[in-house]
Formats: C-alpha cells, structure tokens, sequence
C-alpha cells in the first residue's frame, strides 16, 4: 500500500509539475493562460493514461470477444499455497477454468503451484517479477518485470506463460504498451471493480462478482497477496464455489481468458 501510494504522489507530482511549468511559461512568454491550459490538459491525460487501466491513452490493451455462454475468472498476485492449490482443484472439478496471473517471485518459491495449475487445465499468465507499480519504471526495468516472471514459470512448469500480461494495480507507463508488444505480450485489463482484497465480506465478492457476470465478462480475483505480506484471502477463496453457483445458473462456463482476447 506504501508503494501504491507512493506512486500516485509522485504521478501526481509530474502533472502537477506540468501545470507549474505552463504557469511559468505563461508569465514569461505573456500568453496567460494558453500554455498553462495546454499543460493542465497534458497532465491530466498522464494521469489518466497511468490509472485508467482499459484507457487507450497509452496503447490500447486487448480487447475481449463476447462469446455466448464463456466468462473468463482471473485471478492475480499468486501462487500461494493457502489458496491456489484448493481453487486450482475445486475449478476443475465444477469444469471451469481460469487464468491466473502469477508473480515471478511466488512460482518460484511454490514451483509445485505453478505445474498443477497447468495439469488443472488453467492457464498461467504474467504479472511481472515482484508486483512493483510501473508508472515510473524505465522501459528495461518493464522488461526485466516480464523476462524474470517469464523465466520463473518456465523453470518451474516447462512452459512459457501465456502471452498475456496484467500490470499490477492496471497502473501503467507511457511505453508500457510497446515494450510488451516487444516481448510478445498484449495488456489485460478486467471488468467491473470487485475490490476482493479490501476483504468487504464473502456475501459482498458473490455479489459484486455476480452483478458482472455475462458473456465475454473478464473477472479480476485474486488467490494471494503482490505486497509481500501475506494478507489472507480467504473471502475471496469462500467466495468462488458461490460464483460457480452463479455462473453455472446463467448458463456460463470460466475459460482461459486467451479464449476471449481478440
């Protein structure tokens, strides 16, 4: 959370120091208030670039296909073994699948993780090395967040991960988007805003989860904790065999989030 906050300060911070600078220009060029309005409007569209995970601004992330009778569950910040074993199994078992965008750093310390979410038939995606925001990262540190996360689940699994990446937090750099296109990766975001691990209550994910849920819908769940910390996600664990429920009565079966990216 120090991170995250971290981060929007100084985000914050740029835009603001756009507006100064356009203020400053102003007052020495005589053009009040042309160039500050001009700044003011360039700073907003950073901000808007940077936190607006499905915004274009900074290159368009995938766009996914609505199929009749598929949604796709996503989970993030795993593996962890309090819950990704159980829900790799309970899913396969009720014919769901999911993707899960793992963390470098967690496959490989629970590589065991890693190969039975694949032999559960799920699909494993990247969600960088260690979770940290990318806002502010150099187009070789992006790199290095999908090179390390690559190597981890091929290391752990034998396999690459699927060709879809999640930034962490859907906080974005201006050459996020091309630098993922150069490690052949398209930018995944979700829909609708579950919150699963501000822990609102199991009855508050189902329904939130549910109020989404249609074909071609891309949930965002998460099976462990980016931080570091080990936060419980246990909500979110109760929560899913009542999501199933939900899916399995409107007609609706989890599939690897790769099967609706068009």
């Amino acid at each position: 959370m120090k991170e995250k906050h971290a981060t929007w300060l100084a985000c914050g911070g740029v835009a603001a120091g756009m507006t100064a600078s356009g203020v400053a220009a102003d007052r020495a060029l005589g053009t009040a208030p042309i160039i500050r309005s001009a700044a003011a409007a360039a700073g907003a569209v950073y901000l808007i670039g940077t936190f607006a995970r499905n915004s274009v601004l900074f290159g368009r992330p995938a766009r996914f296909r609505r199929v009749e009778g598929l949604f796709s569950l996503t989970f993030d910040d795993g593996p962890d073994p309090r819950y990704t074993r159980s829900l790799s199994g309970y899913l396969a078992t009720r014919g769901h699948r999911a993707t899960f965008f793992v963390l470098g750093t967690s496959v490989a310390a629970h590589p065991d993780l890693a190969v039975q979410l694949i032999a559960d038939g799920h699909e494993v995606a990247n969600h960088g090395n260690d979770h940290r925001l990318l806002a502010l990262s150099s187009p070789s540190a992006v790199r290095e967040q999908i090179v390390l996360a690559e190597q981890a689940v091929y290391e752990a699994t034998g396999h690459l991960p699927a060709p879809l990446f999640r930034a962490p937090h859907g906080v974005r750099s201006p050459w996020l988007s091309a630098t993922l296109r150069a490690c052949g990766y398209r930018l995944c975001g979700w829909h609708g805003r579950v919150f699963d691990t501000s822990r609102p209550g199991v009855d508050a994910i189902v329904e939130r989860v549910t109020r989404i849920l249609e074909p071609g819908a891309v949930v965002l769940l998460h099976d462990g904790d980016g931080s570091g910390r080990g936060a419980a996600r246990d909500q979110t664990a109760a929560a899913v065999p009542e999501i199933i429920d939900a899916a399995d009565s409107l007609g609706l079966r989890s599939v690897p989030l790769s099967m609706l990216v068009g």
